[in-house]
Order: structure tokens, then sequence, then C-alpha cells
């Protein structure tokens, strides 16, 4: 097998073959800082972004931990950040890109997961999707709805970043980076979500099917065995693949099997009452006026959402004192009266 670093030769994505960024602004972190890599920018943009703090309170599978071992969004996050760059360094591509869009890529995430994107998109009727959204939000939220003003590639890679629950599928007119964050997004969180239901009692690790401990017996093992398979199939076909070799088969088979037996069966009920009147509070409360119900309530975090559902148990209306000191009370001034569209990335540009 050649080097891999040989078999990607000149398709590291250079950074000076970007789009750039939409905007020119003179404050800009791009004009005070343009010695800096555009891409190595962009992750300083996001990381000092509200959307990423409250990355911090917004659930990953399980609500509201109380174990600080368990994932939220954030903590997942850092380990799509690690694995995506590894992998960036070993094949030669830009580990900067990589980065930035791992950095990103779930800053549209709604509150408690999955079963909000499910809700906000039956209520709507408009497809609520959390990748489409985390470009709205850097583009047209963020900053006091100035946006973040990312290069176009960030945007772009976190937009295509999530490719279903089926077999995973790569994009043959995209950046490998863009292949490289959407791959270890999925590995990072396939085997998070299996130690993390292990730890709060959901499964023992008997449960799973034996192909978990055929990749290995702990986290690390499983990851790294993944790993090595992708760097090695990639080298191969000379683009990053992972889907020929029996370990990406016994990957593919967990990850289904997550899927059937536990994201599906979590029970949310307690979670689906909440949001239900909460979107009943959002719509018709003075205070978000102008508002669309569904941008706000994507915006709010999993604490935020408790709090208000403790007030709808004790059969009291929620009023502006309730809300003052939550992190959409200082984002509603900036979004009232936009017309901003969840459903559109807007990168024709």
């Amino acid at each position: 097998m050649k080097h891999f670093k040989d078999c990607l030769k000149h398709k590291a994505f250079d950074p000076t073959k970007s789009r750039g960024r939409r905007n020119i602004y003179p404050d800009d972190d791009s004009v005070y800082f343009d010695c800096i890599e555009p891409f190595r920018l962009c992750t300083h943009k996001i990381l000092n972004s509200k959307a990423r703090r409250r990355g911090d309170d917004k659930t990953q599978v399980l609500c509201d931990p109380e174990n600080p071992h368990i994932r939220t969004r954030s903590r997942h996050t850092n380990e799509v950040v690690s694995l995506s760059t590894k992998i960036a360094e070993i094949t030669g591509l830009n580990p900067s890109l990589c980065e930035a869009i791992a950095q990103g890529h779930d800053i549209g995430h709604a509150p408690y997961g999955h079963m909000t994107e499910n809700f906000i998109t039956r209520v709507t009727g408009k497809n609520f999707k959390h990748d489409t959204f985390g470009v709205v939000v850097a583009q047209y939220i963020e900053r006091k709805g100035w946006g973040m003003n990312l290069s176009y590639e960030v945007l772009k890679g976190i937009s295509v970043h999530s490719r279903g629950s089926s077999e995973l599928s790569v994009g043959n007119d995209l950046p490998l980076e863009f292949d490289v964050v959407m791959f270890s997004d999925k590995i990072a969180y396939t085997f998070s979500d299996v130690n993390d239901a292990i730890r709060c009692g959901h499964f023992k690790e008997i449960d799973f099917p034996k192909e978990v401990l055929e990749l290995g017996k702990n986290q690390r093992e499983r990851t790294f065995a993944c790993l090595k398979a992708l760097i090695a199939e990639s080298a191969e076909s000379g683009k990053i693949s992972f889907s020929k070799s029996e370990v990406s088969q016994k990957f593919l088979s967990i990850r289904n099997w997550m899927y059937e037996n536990y994201y599906r069966k979590v029970n949310w009920s307690v979670q689906k009452a909440i949001l239900a009147e909460t979107y009943e509070f959002l719509s018709h409360d003075a205070f978000f006026e102008g508002c669309d119900p569904a941008i706000v309530l994507a915006l709010m975090t999993d604490r935020e959402l408790n709090e208000l559902g403790n007030i709808f148990l004790r059969g009291r209306r929620p009023g502006s004192e309730d809300i003052r000191n939550f992190s959409i009370a200082e984002i509603i001034p900036f979004i009232r009266g936009k017309n901003i569209n969840f459903t559109d990335p807007d990168l024709n540009w």
C-alpha cells in the first residue's frame, strides 16, 4: 500500500482557492488578523460564538445529564474535532479546514436533540435540519444579526456534514475534508453513545450486537480500529472512503442497531409536552412578536426549556421576568422583524 499522502498528493484543499467571505467589514477579524490562515480564523470565530457556547447545554442523546462525563453537543463536538484533525494530519489534507467545519458542525442543533428537529418540522410543515440551520445561525443570527462572516468552504462543510441515518455516502465533487468531518462525526457519536448508554443504565455491554466487542473492548479501541480501516481504505481508493472494509461493515451494523434500538426508543414524552407548551407560548406572547417561534425554539437550551417546563407544571403562564436571563432574551432584538428562512443555507455566492 502506498503512503496515503502520496495517494492524495495535490488534493488537500488550498486555502488560497477559497471563495472567501461573503462580506468585507472594516472591523471584521479577517481584516485585523489577515496574517492568520483563513480557516484557522474561522475556528477562532466559531469558538467565540454564542451558538458554540450554547452547545454546553444542549442534548447529544440524553437530556440534561447530571454526570459531566455524558456527552452534550459541545463535548461531542470536541471529539469530532479531535478525530477529524487526526485524519487530516495523517492523510495530508487540510487540518485547519477540518477543524473549522468540525467546530461549527452542530451549532444549528435545537435543544433536546433530533426530537425537536422532528417537532419543528411537524408544526411548521417545513423541513428543519440542524446542518442547514447551523449555516443560517452563522450568517444571520450570530453577532447581533451581522453573522460570523465565515469562509464559504466552512459554511458549505457545515451544511453537508450530516448524511442521514442510512448507509453513508460521500460527495464526489466536494473537498475531501468535508468527508473527513462527516465520517469523524459518525464514528465519534456512535461509540460515545454506546458508552453513555451503558453509563446511564439503558444497556449492558452484552446487550449490544457482537460487532461492538469485535471492534474493541472500549471506546478508544473501537474508534482506533475504525480510523485505521478508514485510512487504509482511503489510501487504496485515493479518496476518503469507509464502506468496503470488514471494519466499516461492522461499524455500519452497530450504527443501524443504535438507530433501531436506542435513538428511536428513548422516552421523550415529558420533553414533547414541554415543546408543545413552549411553542404555543413563543407563538402568542407579546415579547416574541415579530419572531419566528420555530427559530426562537431552536436557539433555546435544554435548561431554558426545562425551566419553562417547571413553570407549566405549576399551572402558571411564563412572563418576561421568567426569561430575562435566558440566552434568547438577548437574541430576540436582532431577529425580530427579520424574514429568516431556516430551510435555506443561502450559499449561492
